[in-house]
């Protein structure tokens, strides 16, 4: 999976717990809101009803809530669902094992940031501290401050990377 599906995902998921309690929103309306589409949206919800983090009910009153605890979350609880770090690379002094043991060190870095945002603090009004000097002009209601971190990046060997 990729690292689009993990930000998409955790847009959807912050959707639906920023719902009051017992509200839905059906496929399409989640489709509209995050301007994916509806076959995309059916994909990241099923995903994420098998990992318990949203929950749907079939009918006219039917509808996605979320299923999880905002406090006992971390963003990375979600985006994990989407995304599979690579094993740990060795360094055995060529220039190509250092760069790829840089870009896992890189990316163990990441995942620890992802641990140490709660989720609660994402329905939270107010940016977060980390981010308050950044002003955020997008109108769309999605969490772009989160963004940052799934952009690609090319390595010293021409590779491109992303996440």
């Amino acid at each position: 999976m990729s690292a689009n599906e993990a930000k998409h995902a955790l847009n959807l998921v912050v959707s639906l717990a920023k719902l009051p309690k017992s509200s839905t929103l059906t496929t399409q309306e989640l489709a509209r809101r995050l301007s994916l589409s509806v076959s995309y949206v059916e994909n990241l919800l099923k995903v994420l009803r098998t990992h318990g983090l949203v929950a749907s009910r079939r009918g006219p009153l039917g509808g996605h809530s979320f299923a999880g605890s905002p406090a006992r979350l971390s963003v990375w609880d979600v985006v994990s669902v989407f995304y599979v770090a690579p094993a740990p690379l060795r360094h055995s002094g060529s220039r190509e094992d250092f760069t790829g043991w840089l870009e896992q060190q890189y990316e163990q870095e990441r995942i620890v940031f992802f641990k140490s945002q709660r989720f609660a603090d994402l329905l939270a009004e107010k940016t977060p501290e980390w981010q308050s000097e950044v002003r955020i002009e997008r109108e769309a209601p999605h969490f772009e401050y989160i963004e940052p971190h799934f952009q690609s990046y090319r390595d010293g060997l021409g590779r491109s990377h992303a996440f």
